[in-house]
């Protein structure tokens, strides 16, 4: 027996948003110390500036990006879809498997039920809009924050630490991938 819509697909916000969540300790600490380098801070300050800040880009910022991909993915994979259902496109290509893919990060489509590297590799491509939103919330949190630094070296300190710690995130989702696709045992050829 089959389970009923099994073939709807995986919403990715329940898988990254828990991930973001579970990173938020480690990521909090890479900004913190690295922000402390580079801004006259105590611990103390960095601290509580960094965890303030991702607090906030994760339990709104993460929504954001995803509410934005999703859109994204909607205006443009529906009326390709609908094209193609009308004009009987074959959508068949690598090229176009490639482009759905990326364009549909935010809610997977179970194409070949291949998720176990798919997933991975959503998460480590939607790092891309979740650090540009964490960049933008960031920045305006740590500068309340820190009100006596200089706006802009606080902006530069608060990008660059997003940088190591969005590179840090995505190397983890890349090892994912990879265990995934080392250890991934197929059934009945079909992979599950």
């Amino acid at each position: 027996m089959q389970p009923i819509l099994a073939n709807v697909g995986v919403p990715m916000i329940f898988i990254h948003w828990p991930l973001m969540i579970g990173a938020l300790i480690p990521v909090i600490v890479i900004e913190a110390l690295l922000i402390r380098r580079w801004l006259p801070l105590s611990y103390g300050d960095a601290f509580k500036g960094c965890s303030a800040a991702n607090a906030f880009s994760t339990f709104v910022g993460v929504p954001l990006a995803w509410l934005a991909m999703f859109a994204l993915e909607l205006v443009v994979m529906m009326p390709v879809a609908f094209a193609a259902d009308n004009w009987h496109w074959k959508l068949d290509s690598p090229l176009f498997y490639v482009l759905g893919f990326l364009f549909s990060t935010a809610w997977l489509a179970p194409v070949g039920q291949d998720l176990h590297w798919m997933v991975p590799l959503a998460v480590a491509l939607f790092l891309i809009p979740c650090f540009y939103a964490s960049v933008r919330l960031e920045r305006s949190t740590c500068r309340r924050m820190w009100p006596s630094l200089d706006p802009v070296a606080v902006s530069s300190a608060v990008y660059r630490a997003n940088l190591a710690s969005y590179v840090f995130l995505f190397l983890l989702a890349c090892g994912w991938m990879i265990f995934a696709l080392l250890t991934h045992q197929p059934t009945n050829g079909h992979g599950s």
